[in-house]
């Protein structure tokens, strides 16, 4: 028996991709109740506790509990779909029963297909996801090996400006030199830390320590480095990255 207006908890630690995703369910499924809306691990664990929602929404990453701690330990169980910057633990927890996961920057299409499957999955028992483990996170990389003509020179990732597509290369800039790489901008994603590293378009990933100065001009965005004189535009599925700096 399907849920005629099912409830759904929303746990995103960063204010506004929660209230869009909040904004975009409310668009794609309008009797869909969100309960409650939190932005840490402890408060979603409470939420999930005291108000039995069908359907939770968990950051993989965020303040006291991770997603994946929250719905491996939770008591209530409840349809899940989680919310991550790569796709690391999700796909794995995908496959142990998690109706789906959404990457960010929220994709509007991507949200309404795991709408879809939720809406088919309504009908059944949560999956149990108490046996959900949490993989050793690939240690980050610190030394890339580049060409600079015809030597290889070994650089330190945080002395990198940025990372910046260039045909089949990727261009590693550094405020002495530029070298080229083989790996891809996305692949690179998966390995830089989050924390230090900011994609900000699809050809370029930047070292937050080397942001010198970000502006905005008609509606858009532009971040300039350290020794560089060139603003770079940041893409627009990649700005509310700056919206809280």
């Amino acid at each position: 028996m399907s849920i005629i207006k099912p409830k759904a908890l929303i746990a995103e630690d960063e204010a506004i991709l929660r209230h869009e995703l909040q904004d975009a369910l409310a668009q794609l499924w309008p009797e869909l109740d969100i309960i409650a809306a939190v932005d840490d691990g402890i408060k979603a664990m409470q939420a999930i506790t005291d108000l039995r929602p069908d359907i939770a929404f968990l950051d993989v990453r965020m303040p006291g509990l991770s997603g994946i701690d929250v719905a491996r330990l939770a008591q209530h169980p409840c349809h899940t779909v989680f919310l991550t910057a790569h796709n690391d633990y999700a796909v794995d927890a995908f496959d142990q029963g998690a109706v789906d996961y959404l990457l960010k920057p929220l994709d509007l299409g991507r949200l309404a297909l795991a709408v879809q499957r939720l809406r088919q999955r309504l009908s059944q028992q949560p999956a149990d996801l108490s046996a959900l483990q949490i993989k050793k996170p690939q240690e980050a990389l610190r030394w890339i090996q580049a060409s600079v003509g015809n030597q290889i020179r070994f650089i330190n990732v945080s002395d990198v400006l940025c990372f910046r597509a260039d045909s089949k290369y990727t261009k590693v800039i550094t405020a002495k030199l530029e070298a080229y790489i083989r790996t891809t901008i996305k692949d690179l994603v998966a390995q830089l830390e989050a924390d230090k590293f900011l994609q900000i378009s699809r050809s370029n990933i930047v070292n937050v320590a080397a942001i010198d100065a970000v502006q905005r001009s008609d509606g858009g965005l532009a971040l300039r480095l350290q020794k560089e004189h060139e603003w770079l535009a940041v893409s627009q599925a990649y700005q509310y990255q700056f919206r809280q700096m």
